[in-house]
């Protein structure tokens, strides 16, 4: 199959910035930062009729000026300029017919539902099928490819110096350019920050929409978790037998808004996409074995899991908890997940547990969970989680702790991180480390090892029980059994 003109947004020789600007406070200047910072290799062209130069590059006045090969466009110039700025494509392709993408970041197009509104779009689009460019948005906040070092958003990512244009395994597409750009800066502030390979955000989809990028990154090989911020799609039957065949293969996470009427509607008038029955969608999405996650928090929590913890081989969970309370929350949300079980652990490991802890401990009453106290030791939280991961009756961990002042917490970091490195490819730990600031040594310390923490174990057994979803789908396509 071809890459159905996809491979201009993520691996172009040369990217022209329409609207590039000097001005800090302008998008136009932040494209153009962005692409320096990620260490973009090819040639970056600024297009600004105001200005000679543009953080110290040569700047065009128009497109059609340009002398070297422009193989992708960067529009942020306002909407009311399309006009324009199409009739340079005009000229220019008649004569270079070079460009092969455009990403039109600006707002003021079919989104607002007007007249004007409505022909920008449609002139936007007519130029660009007419020269066989494939264009993304309009009104969105651009792509990011760390694999391939592009970054052509008007966002701020914060993502540390060090650890830009390093790719993970997750992909994500996002209806919302808001949504996207908050999960951009909220994954990049995490202890572990999450990794991005792709990160698009679509837009209005004029042109190239989920079906697009989905077939393309179906077939990336750096992709093997992808996710999505889903409003509405005008093709939902087509969509929803995309993704099945995808999650077969790779795991598809979905935030899947416009659940109640207004909301609908809300969906609806923001994108002027169909939000679609979403009780069709919900069944239609446990089927196929698409993961549907119901919040923000969920939707980053399950990408991240899926990009860095291993997937369960079961469902047999063993929740292991320093705090009393802690303890029973996690318990009771063990409980709404219909597909986890409490763990019977082998009387050995009964045994081992109740001589390594203090006599007061509680084990396995109920079954599947041991309280190892506020008075556990370091050892006693590493020990205790190593002897739980070593009984062949459990599938995953469930670790909770609340830190106590009289805790070395650098220690406990530093060998819960050890272990973590140590099972990191055998069962899956989901460590719930509360709580807040006084714990961020910890989750960083735990981060640098690759690995995920949570702020409470509500989220951890969210996350664990949309996994072990996965894993029985995938168990059931190849028709095995745990």
């Amino acid at each position: 199959m071809t890459d159905n003109g996809m491979q201009a947004f993520f691996t172009p020789k040369s990217i022209a910035v329409v609207g590039a600007s000097n001005n800090p406070d302008k998008p136009g200047s932040t494209i153009v930062e962005n692409l320096f910072k990620i260490g973009f290799e090819g040639a970056i062209i600024p297009v600004n009729p105001k200005e000679e130069e543009v953080h110290g590059l040569k700047c065009f006045s128009g497109i059609d000026e340009i002398p070297e090969e422009v193989e992708l466009l960067v529009l942020i110039t306002p909407s009311g300029a399309i006009d324009e700025v199409m009739q340079q494509v005009d000229k220019r392709m008649a004569s270079r017919n070079d460009i092969k993408g455009i990403i039109c970041a600006a707002a003021g197009y079919g989104e607002i539902n007007t007249e004007e509104g409505n022909r920008r779009e449609r002139t936007l689009l007519d130029t660009a099928n007419k020269w066989d460019i494939r264009v993304i948005g309009p009104n969105c906040i651009g792509v990011i490819d760390n694999a391939n070092r592009v970054d052509t958003t008007f966002v701020e990512t914060l993502m540390p110096e060090e650890l830009r244009g390093e790719a993970g395994g997750l992909s994500f597409i996002s209806q919302s350019g808001a949504v996207a750009a908050s999960l951009l800066m909220w994954g990049a502030s995490l202890a572990s920050p999450l990794k991005f390979n792709k990160f698009l955000s679509i837009g209005n989809m004029g042109d190239v929409d989920f079906i697009d990028l989905l077939e393309y990154l179906e077939k990336d090989p750096v992709t093997e978790v992808i996710a999505l911020y889903l409003e509405g799609y005008p093709q939902a039957g087509k969509l929803l037998k995309t993704m099945e065949r995808i999650a077969k293969k790779k795991p598809v996470i979905v935030l899947k808004v416009g659940r109640s009427e207004a909301g609908a509607k809300a969906a609806s008038s923001h994108t002027g996409s169909l939000a679609g029955e979403d009780v069709i969608y919900d069944n239609l999405f446990k089927q196929f074995g698409i993961i549907r996650v119901g919040t923000l928090e969920e939707l980053m929590d399950t990408m991240q899991a899926f990009s860095i913890i291993p997937l369960p081989r079961g469902n047999q969970t063993f929740l292991l908890s320093q705090a009393g309370g802690p303890g029973i929350i996690g318990t009771d949300a063990l409980s709404f997940e219909p597909q986890l079980s409490l763990a019977k652990i082998s009387q050995t490991t009964k045994q081992k547990l109740k001589e390594e802890l203090v006599p007061f401990a509680t084990v396995c009453n109920p079954e599947g969970v041991a309280d190892i106290t506020a008075s556990a030791t370091v050892a006693h939280h590493v020990n205790s989680l190593e002897m739980v991961l070593e009984d062949i009756n459990v599938d995953a961990v469930i670790f909770i702790t609340v830190v106590p002042t009289f805790l070395p917490k650098v220690e406990l970091g530093k060998q819960v991180k050890e272990l973590l490195e140590k099972w990191k490819d055998q069962k899956p730990v989901f460590p719930v480390i509360m709580a807040g600031k006084w714990v961020e040594e910890v989750r960083t310390m735990i981060g640098q090892a690759n690995y995920m923490t949570f702020e409470t174990p509500e989220r951890a057994v969210k996350v664990l029980g949309n996994m072990v979803d996965y894993y029985n789908f995938q168990n059931q396509a190849r028709g095995g059994s745990h």
